[in-house]
C-alpha cells in the first residue's frame, strides 16, 4: 500500500465557501462547484502550524490512495460511513490538508433556536429532559439500535485494519431518521491505518484508556465502545457502572462489563456484540424506566461553584449528575472519569472523481441479652475486617484505590511516596486549576446579557476539558498517606464543577436565536448547573477544610473554596 495512487489538487484551484468550524488541528470550509463522485458536496480541512510541522504527509497519502484501491462494495460502504479522505490539497510542493465528504443531511438535528447542529452523540449523554428537547424522543430501542449501527461499523473497519483510537463522542454522529438507526464517523484522519498515524494519536479527556494503555490497537476501541454503551443508559458523559444498562439487558451488560476490562485481551471482539444487540435492539421498550424520566431539581445559580439563594449544599441533582454515589439498583459505587465532549462542527469523506456541480450499613437489632449483643458486636467487626480486606484485594488486582482514586497499575496501600511528596505532587496540580473558575464567571455573565454567546459557549467547553484533564491526573497520583477524603473530595468537586460548564454551554444552545435575561435563567440546563455548581460547592469547602492542614504541616499554599 503506497501513497502514490494519491489524488492531489492544488489549493489555489479551490473555491472556498463559508467556514463550517475550526478545532486544534485545522479549520474546515464547506467548497463551492466540487463533487465527490459526483455525487457529494465537499469541504477542506486545512492543517494549523503546530499540526503541519507533525504532520506525517506519506501517512495521510496511503489513507487517500486505500479507498480507491478498494474493491468497489468495500469503498462503497467505506465512503457511506465515514468522512475519509478523499484528496490532497497542495500548495507547491506542501501538502496543507484534504477534501472530505460533507457531513450527511441526516446526520444533522435542528436546535429548539432553528439552528442546525451536527448530531454528535454527545447531545444523547444527557438527562432524558435535555435529550427530548434538543433531539426529541429517543427510545432505549433506538439506542440500541445505535450501538448496532456502531458495533457494525468498528467491526468492520478492524476488518480493514483501521484503527479509531480516539473514539468518543465527538467524532461519532448519529441519524435517527431511516427505519434503523446509523452513524457515521469524522476525524478519519486521526484514525490509524495498517499502524500508520497521520498526527500522534490523542484521547479525548474522560475518554481515555486505562493505565496509560496506548490508544492505537482494536483493543482499545472496544473498550471505549463499552464504555459508551455504558454511558448512553447512565444518559452522562462519566461513569463505568453497567447497572443502568442491566436493567435493560443481562447480556449486553456483561458484555460491556467485560469490554471494561483493564486487560486488553478479555474485551470482546465487536462481532460478539452484533447478535446480542439485534436482540435487544428487537425486544428494547420504547419507553425508559420512570427512574430515568426524573427531572433536575429546580434551583437557580450565578456562575460555576457559587451558589444562589436557596440552592441546597447537597449534591446534584437524581438523575444525570456525575457524583460517584450509588444509583438506585446499582451493584456499588459508581466510578467516574472526567470528560468533556463537545459538539464538533462538520468535516467528512472520500473518493473518486471530483467535477464541477454543486448504600448504608444497617444497625443490628437491639437485644436485652448482653450475649447477643456481644455476638452481633463481634460479628461486626469481623464483617468489617473481611469488608476490608477485600476491597484493598479488589483496589490491588484493579490498580485502582479503595478510597475512590483513578488507576496507576499498583496498589496504592504500598506506595513509596512520602507524606510530603504526595502533597507537593497534589499542591502542583492544583496550580494548574489557578484562575478557571473567573473565566467561567465571566462568560456566565455575558451570557446572562447575551452578548457573545458562541464565544462564551467556548469557554465553557474549554473549562469543561479541562476539569476532565485535571481528574484524570489527579487519579495517577497517590495520596494514600494523606487525609483519606481529599482525592474523593476534590474529585466530586472538579466533576461537578465540569458538570455546571457543560450544563452553561447547553444553555447558550437553548437560547441561541431567541436570546433574553429570562430564557436564559428560566433554561433547564440553567436549573441543571445550578444542581453541579451547589454539588460542586460543598465538595470544595471539605475539601480545602482537609488541605489546609496538611498544606501549612509542608509550608504550602493553603486556599480558599473559591480558589477551586
Amino acid at each position: 500500500m503506497t501513497g502514490s495512487g494519491a489524488a492531489r489538487i492544488a489549493r489555489s484551484g479551490l473555491v472556498l465557501g463559508a467556514e463550517l468550524g475550526g478545532g486544534g488541528q485545522g479549520r474546515v470550509w464547506a467548497v463551492e462547484n466540487r463533487l465527490i463522485n459526483k455525487t457529494w458536496p465537499v469541504v477542506y480541512k486545512e492543517y494549523k502550524p503546530d499540526a503541519q510541522r507533525q504532520l506525517r504527509t506519506d501517512a495521510l497519502e496511503r489513507m487517500v490512495a486505500f479507498l480507491p484501491g478498494r474493491p468497489v462494495a468495500v469503498a462503497q460502504w467505506l465512503a457511506g460511513h465515514t468522512a475519509w479522505p478523499a484528496a490532497l490539497v497542495t500548495e507547491g510542493s506542501q501538502v496543507r490538508g484534504f477534501l472530505m465528504r460533507q457531513i450527511p443531511d441526516e446526520f444533522f438535528i435542528t436546535m429548539p433556536s432553528g439552528h442546525r447542529k451536527v448530531a454528535g452523540f454527545e447531545f444523547l449523554l444527557n438527562s432524558p429532559t435535555y435529550v427530548n428537547k434538543m433531539v426529541g424522543n429517543v427510545t432505549p430501542r433506538q439506542v440500541f439500535g445505535l450501538l448496532l449501527a456502531l458495533a457494525d461499523t468498528l467491526e468492520r473497519l478492524h476488518g480493514l485494519r483501521v484503527v479509531v483510537g480516539d473514539l468518543s463522542p465527538k467524532n461519532l454522529l448519529f441519524s435517527l431518521s431511516g427505519a434503523r438507526p446509523g452513524c457515521f464517523l469524522i476525524d478519519c484522519d486521526a484514525m490509524g491505518l495498517g499502524g500508520d498515524w497521520v498526527l500522534k494519536p490523542v484521547q479525548t479527556p474522560g475518554w481515555q484508556l486505562p493505565g496509560g494503555e496506548a490508544p492505537d490497537t482494536p483493543e482499545g476501541d472496544r473498550y471505549k465502545f463499552a464504555l459508551l454503551a455504558v454511558r448512553l443508559f447512565l444518559h452522562e458523559q462519566h461513569g463505568q457502572d453497567p447497572a443502568e444498562l442491566r436493567r435493560m439487558d443481562g447480556v449486553v451488560a456483561d458484555l460491556a462489563e467485560r469490554g471494561l476490562s483493564r486487560t486488553p485481551t478479555d474485551r470482546p471482539a465487536l462481532a460478539d456484540w452484533l447478535d446480542p444487540l439485534r436482540r435487544a435492539f428487537d425486544s428494547a421498550p420504547r419507553t425508559w424506566p420512570v427512574a430515568a424520566q426524573a427531572g433536575p431539581q429546580t434551583v437557580t445559580v450565578p456562575a460555576a461553584g457559587v451558589p444562589a439563594a436557596g440552592v441546597p449544599a447537597a449534591g446534584p441533582a437524581a438523575f444525570g449528575a456525575a457524583t460517584g454515589s450509588t444509583r438506585p439498583g446499582a451493584a456499588g459505587p459508581r466510578r467516574t472519569a472526567g470528560g468533556p465532549v463537545p459538539p464538533q462542527t462538520p468535516g467528512p469523506f472520500p473518493s473518486g472523481p471530483h467535477n464541477p456541480s454543486r448504600s448504608t450499613p444497617q444497625r443490628a437489632p437491639s437485644s436485652g441479652r448482653g450475649g447477643a449483643v456481644v455476638a452481633w458486636i463481634v460479628l461486626g467487626i469481623i464483617g468489617l475486617a473481611v469488608w476490608q480486606i477485600a476491597t484493598h484485594m479488589d483496589a490491588w488486582n484493579s490498580g485502582g484505590s479503595s478510597s475512590g482514586g483513578g488507576s496507576t497499575g499498583q496498589s496504592r496501600i504500598d506506595s513509596a511516596d512520602t507524606r510530603e511528596e504526595q502533597a507537593t505532587a497534589l499542591h502542583t496540580l492544583l496550580a494548574q486549576n489557578a484562575g478557571r473558575r473567573s473565566g467561567v464567571s465571566d462568560a456566565v455573565q455575558s451570557m446572562m446579557n447575551c452578548s457573545d454567546l458562541q464565544e462564551n459557549r467556548q469557554v465553557f467547553e474549554d473549562a469543561a476539558s479541562a476539569r476532565a484533564g485535571l481528574v484524570e491526573r489527579l487519579g495517577a497520583l497517590s495520596l494514600d498517606r494523606l487525609a483519606g477524603e481529599l482525592a474523593p473530595d476534590l474529585r466530586s468537586a472538579w466533576q461537578s464543577s465540569e458538570e455546571a460548564d457543560r450544563a452553561y454551554a447547553r444553555v447558550v444552545d437553548d437560547v441561541s436565536g431567541n436570546c433574553s435575561p429570562s430564557a436564559v435563567t428560566g433554561s433547564s440546563a440553567w436549573q441543571d448547573a445550578a444542581s453541579a455548581s451547589a454539588a460542586a460547592t460543598a465538595a470544595k469547602k471539605h475539601f480545602v477544610a482537609a488541605w489546609n492542614p496538611v498544606a501549612r504541616e509542608f509550608g504550602l499554599d493553603t486556599l480558599a473554596w473559591t480558589d477551586l
